[in-house]
């Protein structure tokens, strides 16, 4: 009698371990940061602006959503080599960026890792943008970009708070 029942429940226990399992290998998998560059340099066509920059400072202008999901940041590029367009060497651009954060770790975070990759918004962080005019906002938005390597930075998660390049990372 007692050795049915520990049967059955290694049955059940090897039933919830297969399952587990499975659910996991098919779940989604962080996108190949490869699609990220060659969807930049297929945008720089019909940018304006064409540069490779720096991240000085980011600054949180709208959250939106619980704990916020999502924040609007300006954020200020220091242009250190300008492929097209009227930018120059040194030249500070500042360009609205919407930002959705995180929602968990593993693949609740793909989406922020994607980001991170897709235009440079982290204080400190080198990356490729591509830039259009706009005349209603009398500014410059994104059109595209491309970040080799990451920095994973804090950004700015209040409204009014400000992260510049070099700042010690905020204590929680």
């Amino acid at each position: 009698m007692h050795t049915k029942r520990m049967a059955g429940a290694c049955s059940v226990l090897a039933a919830a371990c297969l399952v587990a399992l499975l659910a996991e290998s098919t779940s989604g998998q962080p996108i190949n940061p490869q699609v990220y560059k060659k969807e930049f340099e297929k945008a720089k066509a019909g940018a304006d602006v064409v540069a490779k920059v720096r991240v000085l400072a980011a600054v949180c202008t709208e959250a939106k959503g619980e704990k916020p999901r999502t924040v609007n940041l300006q954020v200020s590029l220091q242009v250190l080599d300008a492929e097209k367009g009227p930018a120059k060497k040194n030249e500070v651009l500042v360009v609205s960026h919407q930002v959705e954060l995180p929602s968990g770790p593993g693949p609740r975070s793909y989406g922020y890792m994607g980001a991170l990759r897709r235009f440079p918004f982290t204080p400190g962080v080198k990356g490729d943008v591509a830039l259009r005019w706009d005349k209603d906002r009398k500014g410059y938005v994104n059109v595209a970009g491309w970040v080799e390597m990451p920095n994973n930075a804090s950004i700015p998660t209040e409204v009014g708070q400000a992260f510049v390049a070099g700042d010690p990372a905020p204590k929680k």
